[in-house]
């Protein structure tokens, strides 16, 4: 089943919204909640350089969040912006909506003048990890433990297309 897509800019009234989509997705994931997850989330709403919505002007249906350069690890390639954040609402997984928040990512941050971008996944997440690897991301650096979750994780980069 194909779903049309609508993607517009994110704006502080969708932070909510989007904290609550973060912790419901992970918990979905995880098949628990974990405490300190819209925590650690937060404060990436302040330093985003790019944050896309899936969804109408009042529902969020996916979101993806970008941040500057050097927000990441320190291990993270010195000129990325990193891709901190993306997630769906559980129930409009595999539908392609992931998939077309990370391409919308890709291109606005190429518009925004970073070459390359980079972003973490867990590597339990073997779904996600297949949607990054099947678009062009690249596994970079080694596998280092998640500092929340305490499961390996690795980086992963893009080389972005700049006009």
């Amino acid at each position: 089943m194909t779903m049309s897509i609508r993607l517009r800019q994110g704006t502080t009234g969708d932070r909510e919204q989007c904290l609550a989509l973060w912790v419901a997705a992970c918990a979905a994931r995880d098949g628990r909640a974990v405490e300190g997850v819209a925590d650690r989330a937060r404060p990436k709403f302040d330093e985003c350089v790019s944050w896309l919505i899936a969804g109408d002007r009042d529902r969020v249906d996916g979101f993806a969040l970008s941040t500057r350069l050097r927000s990441g690890r320190g291990a993270d390639p010195y000129d990325a912006a990193v891709l901190g954040l993306i997630a769906t609402e559980p129930e409009r997984q595999g539908r392609g909506l992931g998939r077309a928040l990370l391409r919308a990512a890709s291109r606005d941050l190429a518009a925004l003048g970073y070459g390359r971008a980079v972003l973490h996944a867990r590597l339990d997440n073997a779904i996600a990890v297949h949607l990054y690897e099947s678009e062009g991301w690249v596994p970079s650096g080694e596998v280092y433990e998640h500092p929340l979750w305490r499961l390996p994780t690795r980086a992963f980069v893009r080389t972005l297309r700049t006009a």
